[in-house]
């Protein structure tokens, strides 16, 4: 095996090599007991809660509330329920019909590919993987830091079912050209989850795996806002930027444009930007961003001028910390990264429908009642995922992307039961 690999955690393997590491992972995943999915909740929901008590030695990444919120056992139990026919079923055979039984085993060896610009979504599919019962091997990208390790840490000291669920999981990290180790972890995979752009997932999705290998393709996706400013109230603008802000709207879940009823130079449209700005500010100073590079400030300082050079209007702060662009139409070529958003105004929902992408995931929404409807029956049928509130859009949902993930990750076996003597 290429002597690049590194293995991360458990740092016991950092002396294995790739394959046998996942080889090893594979025989044992055959002959181990997972425990019951209530142990396995009861685990991740001590994680939540050591996570919202901040402790030392974890790193406080942005979007760990969120991670934390998605552990919680009620959230689990809601996902499985809302996936699952018999959530029991993961714990033995359970009656369904007339003489028949469902049992629900683990699908095997589940393989992360892990995107660059947010690490900790790589925590979210584990975590499902996880519940379902499976091992895991998480591959990091080169270019992001390991937040990863510190968690499967701190819920390895927890209880015994959170040591037995990191116990089946495993961290490495290896060059993205390094085409051995890739091939080795496709090869030996049964489920492969890859969360990137185009180039990344088409990779993935072009390495030899075994023909019953299971893909979840987590792929290039954009996110809107469509908001009422009628219905919008101080704190739905609040929680509006929370969403964007984020993950310094790198996550695909971050709006990229703001579609605002209304036009410029009306009253509630001011108010509505005015009091955007302001929360832009305010949350700006209170959630410092990554340092920019000058790539990162060049692009934005070339966006703003495209905006105003197409006739668009630019409020911003005195650096390069966030950028509202509020122009009739998006301006092409624009990066909307980095805490720069595209307003746009519009009095009908229904003007919205063509501007939505093929590739739309999320729409924050907040509209009235009877918009609310027209308008999801309508962009749910353009491809839409997620219709959130304020404040909702980078929570981790299942189904995501439009896949109900939990269902993909395990094994439905059917069992005829003797009939009545």
């Amino acid at each position: 095996m290429p002597t690049s690999v590194d293995v991360v955690y458990p740092q016991s393997a950092a002396s294995e090599t790739l394959a046998n590491l996942l080889a090893g992972m594979r025989e044992h995943q055959r002959r181990r007991d997972p425990g019951s999915v209530d142990e396995r909740i009861d685990a991740l929901q001590q994680l939540s809660d050591d996570l919202l008590e901040q402790p030392a030695g974890v790193e406080r990444t942005p979007g760990l509330v969120f991670l934390a919120a998605f552990l919680r056992g009620s959230n689990l139990k809601q996902l499985l329920a809302r996936e699952l026919p018999q959530p029991e079923a993961l714990d033995r055979f359970v009656q369904v019909g007339p003489r028949k039984s469902l049992r629900l085993q683990p699908r095997g060896l589940a393989v992360h590919w892990i995107a660059g610009n947010v690490p900790l979504l790589g925590m979210f599919s584990w975590v499902v993987s996880a519940l379902a019962g499976n091992s895991n091997v998480i591959r990091l990208s080169g270019r992001q830091a390991d937040v990863m390790s510190p968690l499967l840490a701190r819920l390895n000291v927890l209880s015994p079912a959170g040591r037995a669920l990191t116990e089946s999981t495993a961290v490495v990290r290896f060059p993205r050209d390094d085409l051995d180790a890739q091939r080795t972890m496709s090869r030996l995979a049964d489920v492969r989850i890859a969360w990137g752009g185009e180039e990344a997932v088409q990779t993935v999705r072009g390495l030899p795996a075994r023909w019953d290998v299971e893909d979840v393709i987590l792929g290039p996706r954009v996110s809107f806002a469509v908001v009422d400013p009628a219905v919008a109230g101080a704190r739905d603008i609040s929680r509006l930027v929370t969403d964007i802000i984020f993950f310094d709207q790198l996550a695909c879940s971050s709006p990229q444009h703001l579609y605002v009823r209304g036009n410029l130079g009306e009253p509630r449209f001011e108010r509505f930007l005015r009091d955007l700005a302001r929360e832009f500010a305010r949350q700006a100073r209170r959630y410092p961003r990554h340092p920019l590079d000058h790539a990162e400030t060049y692009q934005i300082t070339l966006d703003r001028s495209r905006v105003l050079l197409s006739g668009g209007r630019v409020d911003r702060d005195r650096a390069t910390q966030w950028t509202l662009a509020t122009v009739s139409e998006p301006v092409s070529g624009v990066v909307c990264a980095n805490r720069f958003l595209q307003i746009l105004p519009f009095q009908d929902v229904a003007a919205t429908y063509t501007a939505l992408p093929h590739n739309i995931q999320t729409i924050v929404m907040l509209l009235p009642q009877n918009d609310m409807q027209q308008f999801t029956e309508a962009a749910s049928r353009l491809g839409v995922c997620r219709f959130p509130r304020p404040g909702e859009g980078n929570h981790f949902e299942d189904p995501w992307d439009g896949i109900a993930l939990l269902s993909r990750l395990v094994r439905w076996t059917m069992r005829s039961e003797s009939a009545p003597s």
